[in-house]
């Protein structure tokens, strides 16, 4: 994602990004993880826009983590172009059932059940315990290699 006042910042999966999008205006690519395809959007006032292309699903595996707060499990939620690769993926994938919508489904949701000030803190908190730090920098280093 890209943040105005820090620039291009890593996260571990497309819900990152819009958990991001509660707090501050950003743009966004993310990968597709079939075809390799990058979606591209801007989330604006806590609303997705400009999606290219115009109709990527999300799969997104939520952690039970009670009122007012938001866990995903990163390993299984990604961004997808579209939908026949959503459909390929999921053909293969055995992990937990998670939800299946569009962005800006998913944005609306959230807006729903957070805070209008949701705190860099809790999600940091939450994201951080999914995975450590040396997973991340793997993925991170994986990433700058494409």
């Amino acid at each position: 994602m890209i943040l105005p006042q820090r620039g291009d910042v890593y996260v571990k999966c497309g819900a990152d990004i819009l958990l991001n999008g509660l707090k501050t205006d950003l743009g966004a690519e993310a990968r597709c993880p079939v075809c390799r395809y990058v979606t591209r959007f801007h989330i604006v006032k806590r609303r997705v826009e400009d999606l290219a292309p115009k109709n990527p699903m999300l799969h997104v595996v939520e952690l039970g983590m009670g009122a007012g707060h938001v866990g995903v499990e990163c390993e299984s939620t990604h961004i997808f172009d579209k939908k026949d690769c959503l459909t390929k993926w999921l053909s293969t994938y055995t992990g937990k059932q998670g939800l299946v919508l569009s962005l800006p489904e998913y944005m609306g949701s959230l807006n729903q059940r957070l805070p209008t000030k949701y705190h860099e803190q809790e999600h940091h908190s939450i994201t951080t315990t999914q995975s450590g730090s040396r997973v991340l920098e793997d993925r991170k280093a994986n990433h700058d290699q494409l």
